[in-house]
């Protein structure tokens, strides 16, 4: 079995753990390029879902490049990635290729079918304790993953030169594709951890904050979202995203919702108070939670066309004023253009800056 994958900012990493940890070999798809988004697009039916058209690509790459499996999350409800993998299933199949398309459900919506998947998966011959030490390791490697991300979020706004940042990062990134222990996985985190700490940073003023909310692909996904987090961070600008990976994980399956989507749910609900689709709920929550905390704006990220960010993005605005906080919606697809977001960003940022001024002077005169 030589499975791939479609990408998600470091989930490859995750991926090329668990993968051999399970007897499968793994064929990575090549990194997300023009040529990738090409694929999909000239694919996929026009108005599908620009994540949609990406991953169609990363999976068409893989297949070029040996790959006779693949492992694709499924979902229900208003988003449309729940036609993901039905579509793309189709698609690949009239091309020709002859490849074993495996749409796992989560297991909210029926164990037996999500059994049946993992079965696939690991060949029906491997131990619970054999699979449950994978599925622990590749957990840890998610978390970690997550939390060198954050670390890089947090210390770049201030570094004298953040592409050291990059190397580090680029490093252990590297490092964790071979490790086979936890143990392993904690030597490179405390590594990686003790180098971030010793690189020369410049004394700065308190940065402007910016809270990342959005469609969990786009807002993560950095070669499609034209890598905003470095962007922001190398202009000196202390950047949060509430997007995770983890998460998404943690809500494919019953009862396991993190204390921080709790949080998010509830702060959401007087102003939308039902379920539609994929992020939506989690971009009104997160974007309250980031006003409360005293950022000084908010980006919205997601795919155009995207229902459920959409709804989020009408109620998202009624928060703006509320708490006023400024918010800009970026909506990306195949015809977004890095000068354009350059642009919109950078303005944004000194409108940010205009507002923190202006507050100064007010309380100095008051």
């Amino acid at each position: 079995m030589k499975a791939t994958f479609p990408h998600l900012a470091h989930l490859n990493v995750v991926l090329e753990v668990l993968y051999p940890a399970l007897g499968i070999e793994v064929i990575p798809p090549p990194p997300i390029t023009k040529k990738t988004i090409e694929i999909g697009v000239k694919l996929a039916p026009q108005n599908a879902c620009f994540p949609m058209k990406v991953t169609l690509g990363n999976f068409i790459e893989g297949i070029e490049k040996g790959a006779d499996t693949i492992f694709m999350a499924g979902g229900v409800g208003p988003c449309r990635f729940g036609y993901y993998g039905q579509i793309q299933r189709i698609i690949i199949e009239d091309l020709g290729y002859d490849v074993n398309f495996v749409l796992i459900d989560s297991p909210r919506y029926g164990w037996k079918n999500f059994f049946s998947s993992l079965k696939t998966m690991v060949g029906g011959k491997w131990s619970i304790s054999r699979i449950h030490r994978a599925v622990r390791l590749a957990w840890n490697v998610l978390r970690y993953v997550e939390d060198l991300e954050k670390t890089s979020r947090l210390v770049r706004w201030k570094l004298k030169e953040p592409s050291q940042l990059d190397g580090l990062m680029e490093k252990s990134l590297k490092e964790i594709k071979n490790i086979t222990s936890v143990a392993q996985l904690e030597e490179i985190r405390s590594n990686a951890l003790h180098e971030i700490s010793q690189l020369n940073t410049i004394e700065k003023n308190e940065p402007i904050k910016i809270g990342i909310v959005g469609e969990v692909y786009i807002a993560q996904e950095f070669r499609v979202n034209f890598n905003i987090e470095k962007l922001l961070g190398n202009m000196g600008i202390l950047v949060d995203n509430s997007v995770s990976t983890a998460e998404y994980v943690l809500n494919f399956f019953p009862l396991t919702r993190s204390r921080e989507k709790e949080e998010a749910w509830k702060l959401a609900k007087p102003f939308l108070k039902r379920f539609v689709g994929g992020e939506g709920i989690d971009t009104v929550g997160s974007t309250i939670r980031y006003a409360q905390q005293g950022f000084d704006g908010v980006i919205h990220l997601y795919p155009f066309t995207c229902m459920p960010e959409a709804v989020a993005k009408s109620v998202v605005a009624g928060v703006g004023r509320e708490y006023n906080i400024p918010i800009l919606h970026l909506a990306i697809d195949e015809h977004a253009g890095e000068a354009g977001m350059i642009t919109r960003v950078e303005a944004f940022v000194d409108v940010l800056e205009m507002r923190r001024q202006q507050n100064v002077r007010e309380a100095s005169c008051s």
